[in-house]
């Protein structure tokens, strides 16, 4: 396991000293390599857990160990950030230079990399994300999707094992959206990088190997997509929303319609193709 979560609670503690738990005994486990999607309405605690892979914050109860090391221990963080890098929902908070190839070596000029690798590595990132003629651009002058590109560049420049995208495709465009899930699928299968999505579309977890809906601070449905996607009352008692293959296969069952579950939309096609 790259990730384990083990009765995690997280309070956010107010100037007054009351506190309010965004995470409540929350158990979360993935392996080096998964495509994991968290879910849930806004407040549910998914960004907050992200926070804690990264080591932003660390758990008020419990333990998050981040490829064996515990992000309570101090002496550890410097080895989680370079473990898990996290890309999120508007880019501009994470572009720091004037031109893309610059903001692309930050990330390694800090660690200390030399400056041959830096070069390799930027190299490596631009053609990854498919931005290499935007090298010598100014960042701000780029589309919202192509600025988050450029964040997920200077991500991947630092060779993490894992990415954790909170809210990342949430403030683009729908073509913008499908660039960058594209991007993580890739990562995920070409890379071998540990992929972590928060966020609250149902159809981007369509693709993911597992996923959890976290509702109140707590996980209250984990599976492969076929199974949480199809659980009706819980996806219904949680207010998201399904992804269409769902909600019409959901739709022709209530009309009496039997069909295969399933959230490939050329399955779904050949199965209704085959009803008589």
């Amino acid at each position: 396991m790259i990730v384990e979560a083990n009765g995690v609670r997280f309070a956010y503690v107010s100037d007054e000293g009351k506190y309010t738990f965004a995470l409540n005994d929350v158990d979360i486990t993935i392996e080096q390599g998964e495509f994991v999607t968290i879910l849930g309405h806004n407040g549910s605690g998914k960004s907050t857990f992200a926070k804690l892979v990264n080591a932003l914050n660390v758990p008020t109860n419990g333990e998050i160990l981040i490829d064996g090391m515990d992000t309570r221990d101090e002496d550890n963080l410097l080895d989680i950030r370079k473990t898990a890098g996290m890309v999120f929902q508007n880019p501009d908070n994470q572009l720091v230079a004037t031109i893309v190839e610059e903001d692309i070596a930050f990330g390694p000029e800090n660690l200390g990399i030399p400056r041959e690798e830096i070069r390799e590595r930027i190299d490596y990132a631009l053609s990854v994300v498919h931005m290499e003629k935007y090298r010598k651009h100014a960042p701000h002058m780029l589309s919202g999707g192509q600025k988050q590109r450029i964040a997920i560049a200077g991500v991947l420049a630092m060779k993490p094992k894992i990415i954790v995208f909170d809210e990342s495709t949430a403030m683009l465009d729908p073509k913008g959206r499908k660039d960058v899930l594209n991007i993580m699928r890739d990562l995920n299968r070409n890379e071998g990088i540990t992929i972590i999505l928060i966020t609250h579309y149902m159809e981007e977890a369509v693709y993911s190997d597992r996923v959890y809906i976290l509702d109140d601070g707590k996980v209250i449905k984990q599976g492969d997509p076929v199974d949480v996607f199809f659980d009706y009352d819980t996806i219904e008692k949680t207010g998201l929303t399904l992804p269409f293959e769902a909600k019409l296969i959901r739709d022709m069952e209530k009309t009496g319609v039997a069909i295969r579950h399933t959230l490939d939309t050329e399955e779904l096609l050949e199965g209704i193709c085959q009803l008589k």
